[in-house]
């Protein structure tokens, strides 16, 4: 077979109330996969680097005539992708065109509405992915046959005028046969400039997975991994934690659903880590599971070096925690949240204001424990009813499903997305009444600069903290 030549885009948001961003750590596995099956050259073009994303996908489609143009987007990414499909098909209508990430995978069916999406890969992509581009450089301009599609698990595709899925793909076992992240196809150093998914600040920083899935049912969660628990090793992600340092990485956000889910693995990879002497500054931007951490976690992770932790909380209502499925502990939460504090390790909440049902009481109830708690930083989101979620149904069973929301709506701050039973007015009172009385503590101000690793990007975050987050302002997209 020729060696195939694949061009991958990140698409962004253009018009965004979320101030970080990270690298394509997806895309960078696919292409490391395209590499080591496929002998592939691989080009990756990410939005948010480029000054005119469209015009440097049209230019890199001109220059390296690829077989295969694979795009990935979460849903608050949505119109760039379509808008870059679009593109691609007006100046070469046969050329293949693939939609990955989140979005296709939590509503496959609406993706595909758009006739210039050929495809779109369902839940992890390294396996489907390669899979299908040996199909497109193998088949030529008949590889799109549905009987040809219905043999590559985990795909979505048109046929018959309707869309159609091949059997589920089967998740990833053995994480650790996973080529390491093609790192040297982005210049990674421009994301060193600004804010990431953690809110430690700019700092030279790179990204890692170290498990993937989580075993837990909250109803408000994708499944892009799925539900099985699946953990690389110790010693595996020990060698790429001295791979990322020497590139300069002085801070990991490890982006794991779930990364302390097993215990005693998660405490042999700080070992590993301390016994190479190896010591970035580990952030967890995507939240522990704050009711399984121990203390002596804890303590080793101080040893490693720690940017920050996050804890999802969501709510301190018990109806809640039962009805979505979360069931935390919150006495055992506060309990980590303070061993925490009295370690002087930054530490960041999520929590979730308007759910289905949710009384303004309950409301209160989880601003209070926020306020009382000793985090040094809290986020309030607004719930989001992604489709094929049980949050979705039950918007819908409150008849709360919002009827004219785009794409963009769905980033998690002061989204229009009010499925409670207080109204809208009260609901945005309570949710700027959960930031403001958070931040202006004195006390928490004092921990945040006492204990913050860097403060180089306070000024900023604040500023479109109070302006952006809290002011339900609704968000167009514009086309790059």
């Amino acid at each position: 077979m020729r060696r195939p030549e694949v061009l991958l885009f990140k698409s962004r948001s253009m018009a965004s109330k979320v101030t970080g961003s990270t690298p394509p750590l997806g895309l960078l596995y696919i292409a490391a996969c395209l590499r080591e099956r496929l002998n592939a050259n691989v080009r990756v073009i990410d939005a948010g680097l480029a000054a005119d994303p469209l015009n440097a996908l049209l230019g890199a489609v001109r220059s390296a005539k690829p077989d295969v143009v694979g795009i990935s987007a979460l849903t608050a990414e949505a119109f760039l992708a379509h808008a870059a499909a679009a593109a691609l098909k007006a100046a070469e209508p046969d050329l293949p065109v693939v939609l990955g990430g989140p979005h296709p995978s939590s509503d496959p069916e609406l993706a595909l509405k758009d006739p210039n999406m050929d495809a779109a890969v369902i839940g992890e992509g390294e396996d489907t992915f390669t899979e299908l581009v040996r199909l497109i450089t193998g088949q030529g301009p008949g590889w799109n046959k549905p009987e040809l599609l219905r043999a590559v698990d985990g795909l979505a595709f048109m046929a018959d005028g309707k869309a159609e899925l091949s059997r589920p793909r089967a998740p990833i076992a053995d994480l650790d046969a996973l080529p390491f992240p093609a790192w040297d196809l982005i210049d990674y150093k421009r994301f060193w400039k600004r804010g990431s998914m953690a809110s430690v600040g700019i700092r030279p920083y790179l990204t890692m997975f170290t498990s993937r899935g989580c075993p837990y049912h909250c109803v408000y969660c994708h499944q892009l991994f799925g539900k099985s628990f699946r953990a690389r090793s110790p010693g595996s992600v020990a060698e790429e934690t001295a791979r990322l340092v020497k590139m300069g990485a002085g801070d990991i956000e490890i982006l794991d659903d779930i990364a302390n889910f097993k215990q005693d693995r998660f405490d042999r990879m700080l070992e590993l880590m301390l016994e190479r002497d190896l010591h970035p500054a580990l952030s967890f931007p995507n939240a522990i599971r704050a009711d399984l951490m121990q203390e002596h976690s804890i303590d080793l992770l101080k040893k490693v070096g720690v940017g920050e932790v996050s804890v999802a909380v969501e709510t301190a209502s018990e109806r809640l925690q039962t009805l979505l499925g979360k069931n935390l502990s919150l006495e055992k939460v506060s309990r980590t949240i303070n061993m925490l504090a009295d370690r002087r390790i930054f530490t960041r909440g999520f929590f979730m204001l308007g759910f289905p049902t949710e009384t303004e009481a309950e409301m209160r109830s989880t601003i209070r424990f926020a306020h009382a708690s000793r985090l040094h930083l809290a986020l309030f989101f607004t719930p989001n009813p992604f489709r094929n979620t049980g949050l979705y149904d039950m918007f819908a069973k409150a008849g709360k499903l919002p009827k004219d929301a785009s794409s963009i709506d769905y980033e998690y701050y002061g989204a229009p997305f009010n499925g409670s039973v207080v109204p809208d007015s009260k609901y945005r009172w309570l949710y700027r009444w959960a930031y403001y009385g958070f931040y202006f503590n004195p006390l928490r101000a004092w921990r945040i600069a006492r204990d913050r690793p860097t403060v180089a990007d306070i000024p900023v975050r604040a500023w479109k903290l109070l302006t952006n987050v809290v002011s339900f302002r609704r968000l167009k997209e514009k086309a790059a």
